[in-house]
């Protein structure tokens, strides 16, 4: 028991050191049975931040329009962490679960990197002009905490917050976006399509 008061003495203060405008996600109960339940975490905040990958720029001429494949440049690459950690761990996989159940669509849960991405894009192209080709993404990143359910008797146990500060930072992304944009093409604000035509620097 000696050991378990160090254990939470020393975790409590490097929780309270932590500055967050509101409490923190804590379990549902303060006692935990250690031979059924080891882990239990939750997502503190999320942030989403559309991101292009690769970029190409293209220019069609009068008279050539038609289907076009274009190699383009890797301009950012975007993996998973947890913990900063790229290693993913069944509980960053439980973790990216509630992620994707927060936002409302899913996210990668495994070790996964849009560097592996084909950098080659075929599109079908049926005016002549500027094009901008490019692949993207949703970057959802944010701060989780992680307690851990440390033994007091053979089936009992209490919950210890065992990150530093309180919290750490996962980061995730959502399927491949791809294709072509024009000056004149119709966006949705914010998306991934929007920062891309941004890109084309159009007048």
């Amino acid at each position: 028991m000696a050991t378990l008061t160090a254990t939470l003495a020393g975790v409590s203060g490097l929780a309270a050191g932590a500055a967050h405008a509101d409490p923190l996600p804590r379990p549902p109960s303060d006692t935990c049975n250690p031979n059924l339940e080891t882990i239990w975490q939750d997502v503190v905040n999320v942030r989403v931040t559309p991101t292009v990958t690769h970029w190409a720029v293209i220019s069609i001429a009068p008279g050539t329009t038609g289907t076009f494949t274009e190699t383009l440049s890797e301009v950012e690459s975007v993996s998973t962490t947890y913990n900063n950690s790229v290693e993913i761990n069944a509980s960053a996989g439980i973790l990216f679960a509630k992620v994707s159940a927060k936002i409302g669509w899913s996210v990668q849960r495994t070790t996964a990197s849009t560097h592996s991405w084909s950098q080659t894009l075929t599109v079908n192209i049926n005016r002549p002009g500027d094009y901008g080709m490019f692949k993207g993404t949703n970057k959802v990143e944010g701060d989780f905490v992680r307690y851990q359910c440390a033994r007091t008797g053979p089936s009992t146990g209490v919950w210890v917050n065992t990150l530093p500060g309180g919290t750490s930072t996962y980061l995730t992304f959502d399927a491949e976006v791809k294709g072509s944009i024009a000056c004149d093409s119709t966006v949705t604000p914010g998306s991934v399509q929007d920062l891309a035509r941004r890109r084309l620097q159009c007048p």
